[in-house]
């Protein structure tokens, strides 16, 4: 189960102590994307800024393709977005040779259609800066304490774990990724599954090996730059193998300039000591299998970072037992891993 296996992970400040409870209802957990766009005096694809409220990103995609009378191919978005939460984001529509659509005339009770322009080009996966979260904390047992584990947070950053959401409802998309990649089902049953649906099962086992990584660097204190390890350039997908530590590189990794990475399990070429650490070769010794699968799909190994700084990050005391918190994180970051350094939930409790 998946839940059990966000569970094991370790906590990088220590287990939290605060219990709170968020997204009661959806206003509680407020998602605005980080993409500033311009309209073009022309183009064929018509980008619309959507505000959603209890409804998912596929689905909206859906009505906005019925609504344009096109196949829902032709609508991109930049990441998928809560269901339960308010949300606010890009779709592109392609629309080659058609006047800019009424789409204030759409109406539906989980979404809206705020702005609307024309483009040249699409939308594509991953294209936002990233996204603002604002969230409200409720029923908090130490308001005091929070705001310190907070500081706490901002000043020495959180795991990169990858959330709950990305291995799907009770951990069915890791489950059926690992059936899969052990080669217990035929072909003729993959073929069922759409090239999203397959993508979908990669990432929940590409997320699970990464998790796991870095939650052994935590357990075992490594979370400082060794030889052999990797380091990313900040802002890029580039990186590099630590040599030697010397105080030059210590340096920029303070800078944040650099940062300690984990991979994306997937394919390489050569030997694995050309693309792996010693450390995180041992760590996926036993996990041979859902590898050799990846490398089979011919998914390609990348690298992450191992921790996450929080941007633009403001909390705020609502009321004795509430606060709201702000911050801003990078494109495939996971607010709920903030929140999961940071609290106690309900369900952690019980």
């Amino acid at each position: 189960m998946t839940e059990d296996v966000l569970t094991a992970l370790s906590y990088y400040h220590g287990a939290p102590q605060v219990s709170a409870r968020y997204k009661q209802e959806n206003a509680d957990f407020k998602v605005i994307e980080q993409l500033d766009v311009d309209a073009e005096e022309s183009g064929e694809h018509q980008w619309l800024w959507v505000y959603k409220n209890g409804a998912n990103t596929t689905f909206v995609a859906r009505q906005l393709a019925d609504f344009a009378g096109v196949n829902e191919r032709q609508v991109s978005y930049a990441g998928l977005k809560d269901r339960n939460a308010e949300t606010w984001q890009w779709f592109s529509v392609h629309l080659p040779g058609v006047d800019m659509l009424d789409w204030h005339t759409l109406t539906h009770p989980e979404f809206r259609v705020e702005r609307a322009l024309l483009r040249s080009k699409k939308l594509k996966s991953g294209y936002h800066n990233g996204n603002l979260f604002r969230l409200r904390l409720r029923d908090v047992s130490d308001v005091a304490a929070l705001e310190s584990r907070w500081q706490k947070l901002i000043s020495q950053g959180v795991p990169n774990y990858f959330g709950e959401q990305r291995f799907g409802r009770e951990g069915q998309n890791l489950a059926k990724a690992g059936v899969w990649l052990r080669g217990e089902l035929s072909k003729k049953q993959v073929r069922k599954w759409s090239r999203q649906q397959q993508g979908m099962l990669l990432s929940s086992v590409r997320s699970y090996l990464f998790n796991k990584i870095v939650s052994s660097r935590i357990a075992e204190q490594r979370m400082q730059p060794e030889a052999g390890d990797f380091m990313l350039l900040a802002g890029s997908r580039s990186f590099f193998q630590v040599g030697t530590v010397d105080d030059a590189l210590l340096a920029r990794w303070r800078s944040g300039d650099i940062l300690l990475s984990a991979p994306m399990a997937g394919s390489w070429r050569g030997p694995w000591q050309e693309h792996l650490s010693n450390f995180e070769y041992e760590q996926l010794q036993d996990e041979e299998e859902l590898v050799a699968g990846l490398q089979r799909q011919r998914v390609d190994l990348a690298r992450r970072a191992v921790l996450m700084q929080l941007e633009d990050a403001h909390l705020q005391v609502v009321a004795d037992d509430m606060v709201d918190l702000q911050f801003r994180l990078p494109t495939g970051c996971f607010a709920t891993s903030v929140l999961r350094e940071l609290i106690l939930t309900a369900k952690e409790e019980g």
